[in-house]
């Protein structure tokens, strides 16, 4: 299903339908199925990523919810390079779906899932820091927390999101923490999926899939239908006749 829609947003494009999202743009969208070096986003910013230190692999999550999905064994890692439309400031949304290899996570203090250089956006678990098996973030100027919110070794969703003064976090769609954030700023530079930006003594292990990069705050309502529909849910659509009818016929399978 997933490659599918996949599919049918590329016609889009090709047809000159909008995919854009007014309030929360979707800039980077990463559902990990084709093969190869690259990993394509199919956000339609292209955010394309490049396996960076070892290759992470695509592997079938045994899940039908799922398909393909990531794996990484804590020496592997994607690089995403710096573009206009990964400068976000103030408003930001993260969401994937996680299912770690073991209670830690990967390795070293905070095995990092999401990283950008400077520590600007660090999304991890905590292997150890404070309380093990617990996702954990960092935003450049804020203090590291862990959030108080286990992570087992099943398929979990989180979602973060910030609006510049705070930061939510939810698992499963249920909000799980509520934090200060510091004052906004914008977000440059590299970003990593897999590892701390500056080597792999903080590294992921386990697996990921539908990892996606907002420019806006997600509210949890969108992130229930996230969970429920995949990221491309969330993308309008402006067409009419045929195209629409073979829209709703694919959402209905």
């Amino acid at each position: 299903m997933k490659s599918t829609v996949i599919r049918l947003l590329a016609t889009f494009a090709t047809l000159g339908i909008s995919t854009s999202v007014t309030c929360q743009e979707l800039v980077l969208y990463f559902p990990f199925e084709g093969a190869g070096d690259t990993v394509t986003d199919e956000s339609g910013h292209g955010n394309d990523g490049a396996f960076d230190n070892g290759g992470a692999q695509r592997v079938d999550s045994l899940s039908a919810r799922h398909g393909n999905a990531m794996r990484f064994g804590s020496a592997e890692r994607i690089a995403i390079p710096e573009s206009d439309s990964l400068k976000i400031d103030t408003e930001i949304s993260f969401v994937m779906w996680v299912k770690i290899a073991d209670e830690a996570g990967g390795t070293g203090t905070l095995p990092r899932i999401i990283s950008r250089t400077g520590d600007q956006h660090e999304l991890a678990m905590d292997s150890g820091h404070i309380i093990r098996g617990n996702f954990a973030y960092y935003f450049g100027g804020n203090p590291g927390w862990t959030t108080g919110m286990p992570v087992d070794m099943e398929w979990r969703h989180i979602a973060l999101t910030s609006d510049g003064s705070e930061f939510k976090i939810y698992l499963d769609g249920e909000e799980a923490s509520q934090l200060p954030a510091a004052a906004a700023k914008e977000y440059t530079g590299t970003v990593y999926i897999g590892s701390r930006h500056n080597g792999m003594a903080e590294a992921y292990a386990g697996l990921l899939d539908e990892l996606a990069i907002y420019a806006g705050v997600l509210d949890q309502a969108t992130i229930g239908q996230i969970i429920d529909g995949g990221v491309l849910d969330q993308l309008p659509v402006e067409a009419s006749g045929r195209l629409a009818r073979v829209w709703a016929n694919l959402k209905k399978r």
